[in-house]
């Protein structure tokens, strides 16, 4: 079993024109799909014979060609480790055999999967897809039989989330061809294969795209099973975590040393502050808590907030220790805390950014 490439179509490469061909491929591809058949089940009878017989000898793989267009990308959910997405696939191989079934031809005809030998389309990460179209196979006039398919819906994906925010991600279409083995076919990348030129997703950015092959094993029995692998890489658009979360985290956190600039013996101003700062920051994270994925490890937001949080706090207690050394006549000490923690707060905040965004 091997593979031949014929390019790489990426999401940032290729001229504008090269895109609006691929975009008017697959705009065919549905029409195509949407048409009627030829010719009525009577002429399109296939000999049994050829249903499950391979139309290469043994020894000689039958070259199958692959393609995956992306209609649309909708929604990456973090929680459910899921994305929704909206594409079509291809494959195509010839088998010269139907253009003389008992003297008559089937090109034109459109007949079951079941009816021929071909490739069996199963996502194995599918959760809830829907098929625009009947499954069926079109038997062109060169002897080339096609299958095409539109699935919408829901597919799993392992996300790696410790970058949160900061990550990029894979996301996977992951087609096994069943009723064959690797040994018995040869893939090439059909040219149409690509995405359109703008999606729906607004939170993440496309940034390549690539179909590979890579054998699937099933794990009871170690078979072995042809799998196409359509990847998507995805980077997480950071504008919306650093105006909704990040600055409004900062502010509180720089709120809360204004108590290190007010006389310690004014108590209810020390006291107010640092009591509005932590209050602030308990709001913040009730509302934060729908923002951020729910996960058992530590992603680089959450060290982020952590470290502010406990920040506020210690700034609070900052305020309650000088007032109250102020309070019993030691003002000087206060003072001497309160000047101290102006460079250790702001030093220790350099280094809680430093450790959850750049580290």
């Amino acid at each position: 079993m091997y593979i031949r490439r014929e390019g790489l179509t990426t999401a940032a490469s290729g001229p504008p024109a090269k895109r609006r061909i691929l975009a008017a491929a697959a705009l065919a591809l549905l029409l195509s799909a949407a048409s009627p058949a030829a010719a009525d089940q009577g002429d399109c009878a296939v000999p049994p014979e050829l249903t499950l017989s391979r139309p290469d000898p043994v020894g000689v793989p039958t070259e199958v060609t692959a393609g995956v267009f992306l209609i649309d990308l909708q929604a990456v959910d973090d929680a459910s480790q899921t994305f929704s997405a909206d594409f079509i696939f291809l494959i195509r191989w010839r088998d010269e055999r139907l253009l003389d079934v008992g003297g008559r031809s089937l090109a034109g005809c459109r007949v079951s999967t079941d009816a021929v030998w071909g490739p069996r389309v199963i996502i194995i990460n599918e959760r809830n897809v829907r098929r625009a179209f009947e499954d069926f196979v079109e038997i062109q006039p060169n002897g080339e039989l096609l299958y095409q398919q539109r699935f919408q819906g829901v597919f799993t994906n392992q996300l790696h989330l410790r970058d949160f925010p900061l990550d990029r991600q894979s996301l996977t279409l992951r087609i096994v061809l069943g009723r064959t083995r690797p040994e018995e076919i040869t893939f090439v990348e059909d040219e149409r294969s690509g995405r359109a030129d703008e999606l729906s997703i607004a939170d993440w950015t496309v940034t390549g795209a690539a179909l590979q092959y890579e054998p699937f094993r099933l794990p009871t029995t170690n078979e072995l099973f042809p799998q196409i692998r359509y990847r998507l890489e995805v980077e997480r658009n950071r504008a919306y975590y650093v105006q909704k979360v990040f600055l409004p985290l900062i502010l509180i956190v720089f709120m809360s040393w204004a108590v290190f600039w007010i006389d310690p013996k004014l108590v209810p101003p020390q006291v107010g502050i640092s009591t509005s700062a932590v209050l602030t920051l308990i709001a913040f994270l009730f509302s934060l808590a729908y923002t951020l994925p729910r996960l058992s490890y530590l992603t680089r937001a959450d060290r982020f907030v952590m470290g502010a949080t406990v920040l506020v706090f210690f700034a609070f207690g900052e305020a309650l220790l000088s007032t109250g050394l102020a309070s019993r006549g030691r003002e000087r000490l206060a003072l001497r805390i309160d000047r101290v923690s102006r460079f250790a707060f702001p030093t220790a905040f350099g280094a809680i950014l430093l450790h959850a965004l750049l580290l």
